[in-house]
């Protein structure tokens, strides 16, 4: 790419799903992400989420054609990394686990961040971190 310039604005995940819709309303009910699916009614085979400038899009497994394997359980690597602002991500967490189980956290990795982390209906692992003060009262992760 010599001599090209360009910028990247973002990279945005894209996750199959098998149901584009119970998708949509885990991810606006857990984090509130609003969404523009297609086509306008259901039943939906895409949708992108946004919300405060990220992005992640939703694919059913139907409209790519083919015999794509979701996320059968959960796996140990993640799909998604929402990086949040604010200082309230202990108080997400609380109210994620209302809704969800958390696969692990909210504890400090070796990196410094905060972070926990739930799997949505398919099996995608999302993990959510922010840099808190050294002083909040979390564990550290232990490797």
């Amino acid at each position: 790419m010599e001599g090209i310039v360009f910028t990247v604005g973002c990279a945005v995940p894209v996750l199959t799903v098998s149901d584009v819709k119970r998708s949509i309303e885990w991810y606006a009910s857990l984090f509130g992400f609003k969404a523009d699916p297609f086509p306008s009614s259901p039943p939906y085979v895409f949708a992108l989420l946004c919300r405060d400038g990220a992005q992640i899009m939703l694919q059913g497994v139907g409209a790519k054609g083919g015999d794509h394997q979701l996320s059968r359980g959960v796996h140990d690597e993640w799909d998604v990394y929402l990086r949040t602002h604010g200082g309230n991500l202990l108080a997400l967490a609380a109210a994620a686990k209302k809704r969800t189980e958390l696969l692990r956290g909210p504890e400090r990795a070796f990196y410094g961040h905060v972070e926990f982390e739930v799997a949505d209906p398919d099996g995608h692992r999302v993990c959510v971190g922010e840099v808190l003060p050294s002083d909040a009262d979390v564990p550290t992760r232990k490797e």
